[in-house]
């Protein structure tokens, strides 16, 4: 029973780790810093989408066997085919890894270098693309070694992690920069429900699942019901570390809403706020958390993803190669900033993350639904999914926000939940027809 456990908290923090990025903490200090005096609502919405949509992804992940296609396939196999190699590329060489490496320069040592710049090239320094090599180099280690590294992960990463995050949150918990103020937002629940999306955790969760589940069988346990029980638990383990960090987070952002303006950039804003709650010191503690953070995100998501290419091209494109592509692609991109990667991830991911809920929630209470039903909701929210990314384009975002708030729940960005009740109830309704999921 004790090596049991000690399986559990090792797993759960290697998953917790594989999580937590970049995203996981510029994101919160400005929903704080946004939200004010209504920080704890802000938290609430922002845990559902960081935290629970996540747990509910993994565990709506495992029931289907731990394989993604499965989890999509209740559609159609096209269907999953293109969802998932859509979402792969969100949370793997698009957006995810290469805003690990962006966030790992600008928050983890860029404060540092002072006056220590020398000539850019084409707009991009030179300190940046040091940085992404070294990243990538490291990240390129640990991947072409995945057996290893749910063990070397939780083992050796997270402890580093969580003390260097819980130094600085109970500081500034302590001793706070400042009062929460009025929030600068009509809704915190709904500003941080939207800005969870940004943290791809949802999406991520039906990839690192694979990872779990593989490691809960390679340790004897195998496909079945112990081995279900033991993956909720590593699930919880991981979850409730992102409460405490998201929390901890929101919160010191909350207490400097007075300080600062909210359009100040996600990256400058967290460090700026770590800085003043804990001087030279909580910048070195950012700056390790940052660095540990983004590099175990980056080893979880090259390996996840990597491993699905190869099963979708039939192994035609080895392990290793696509692990070299992967971080190769993710290397480029990295390098034009967190700002530019946030400004391309934005529209792809509003349309992409109601289909996700919806699918993780179909998937995790399946009493028999038919085919029919799960297309109708797929639809609906995906319907609404792409006014939400179109919001973000300039050239028709005025006309998209027009449209939506005409819609039922529409202005508050929940208008995929009426629109995906409606294709599912009319789904099924034509779904008697058609076989079951």
């Amino acid at each position: 029973m004790q090596s049991k456990n000690k399986e559990i908290l090792v797993m759960g923090f290697a998953l917790f780790a594989m999580f937590f990025g970049a995203g996981n903490v510029i994101f919160p200090p400005y929903i704080g810093i946004m939200t004010g005096k209504d920080w704890f609502t802000a938290l609430l919405g922002f845990t559902i989408t960081g935290m629970g949509m996540p747990l509910l992804g993994l565990l709506a992940t495992f029931r289907a066997g731990g394989d993604v296609d499965r989890f999509a396939g209740k559609v159609s196999l096209s269907f999953a085919k293109v969802f998932n190699f859509a979402i792969l590329l969100c949370i793997g060489p698009m957006f995810a890894i290469p805003r690990t490496a962006a966030t790992t320069f600008e928050v983890g040592i860029l404060p540092f270098l002072g006056t220590l710049h020398a000539s850019p090239i084409m707009g991009i320094s030179w300190e940046a693309i040091a940085i992404s090599a070294i990243f990538f180099a490291i990240t390129l280690y640990f991947s072409l070694n995945p057996s290893k590294i749910v063990d070397q992960i939780g083992k050796y990463f997270t402890p580093v992690l969580i003390v260097m995050l819980g130094f600085v949150i109970i500081k500034g918990i302590l001793v706070p920069v400042g009062q929460p103020v009025d929030p600068r937002v009509p809704n915190a629940f709904a500003m941080s429900f939207t800005e969870g999306y940004q943290t791809m955790d949802a999406l991520a969760s039906m990839a690192f699942a694979a990872i779990i589940m593989a490691n809960i069988m390679s340790r004897g346990h195998g496909n079945t019901g112990e081995g279900m029980a033991m993956a909720v638990k590593v699930s919880i383990v991981a979850m409730l570390g992102f409460l405490f960090v998201y929390g901890g987070l929101i919160y010191l952002g909350a207490t400097g809403s007075g300080i600062f303006q909210g359009n100040e950039g996600h990256t400058k804003i967290t460090v700026e706020l770590i800085s003043r709650i804990g001087g030279s010191f909580g910048r070195y503690a950012l700056s390790i958390s940052i660095i540990f953070a983004c590099l175990t995100t980056s080893i979880g998501l090259t390996t996840a993803v990597s491993e699905y290419f190869e099963k979708l091209m039939n192994k035609k494109v080895t392990y290793r190669a696509l692990v070299w592509l992967i971080v190769l692609v993710s290397a480029v991109l990295s390098v034009y900033g967190v700002k530019y990667i946030i400004s391309l991830s934005v529209p792809v991911l509003y349309a992409l993350y109601p289909v996700a809920i919806v699918l993780i929630l179909l998937n995790l209470f399946d009493f028999g639904f038919s085919t029919g039903l799960y297309r109708g909701a797929v639809a609906g929210a995906f319907l609404m999914g792409i006014l939400y990314g179109l919001q973000h384009v300039s050239a028709v975002a005025d006309r998209v926000k027009d449209m939506l708030v005409s819609i039922p729940l529409g202005p508050d960005g929940f208008a995929w939940i009426f629109t995906a009740l409606i294709g599912g109830v009319v789904g099924g309704i034509v779904g008697r027809w058609m076989p079951k999921a």
